[in-house]
């Protein structure tokens, strides 16, 4: 058995969660029938995908190690922005709350939500750059990943 890659020698690691790691690829399938039998092996350098056995299954199929620390660190990014947006939207949402209602308030608390609501926007605005940014940068490997499988 051989244990390192064909393509560009480095050694082969267990495809682990097959299923979410080929979605949205034409080997998901193979990636089902890894799980009901031997499982498969990938090349976190290139993406190529091994059968246990070492024939070449996919050239450049599978993310590599770049790829998925790049996404971990997008899904981080997306998820601290959501959570700045939410108190952005609460703020502004408890602002008009506050001014629509029929009962007295205090004058400070809609001052208070809504500079904690506006504070929230730099923050906000800061981690969305940094998961666009993300975005970008994944697509380019990706894209580099496809071409290089496609030359050779």
């Amino acid at each position: 058995m051989n244990a390192t890659c064909q393509l560009c020698e480095h050694p082969l690691a267990i495809l682990g969660r097959p299923l979410k790691r080929l979605r949205w690829t034409r080997y998901w399938w193979r990636g089902l029938q890894s799980l009901l039998s031997s499982p498969l092996r990938v090349c976190t350098k290139c993406g190529a995908i091994y059968t246990f056995n070492g024939q070449l299954v996919a050239a450049g199929a599978a993310e590599t190690d770049a790829e998925l620390r790049l996404r971990g660190f997008k899904d981080d990014m997306a998820h601290l922005r959501d959570g700045f947006a939410t108190v952005v939207l609460t703020g502004e949402v408890g602002v008009i709350w506050t001014m629509m209602s029929s009962v007295g308030y205090d004058p400070t608390i809609p001052i208070i939500m809504g500079t904690v609501g506006a504070l929230a926007i730099a923050p906000c605005a800061y981690f969305a750059r940094k998961a666009s940014l993300a975005k970008k940068d994944l697509k380019l490997l990706k894209a580099a990943r496809k071409r290089r499988t496609e030359s050779g």
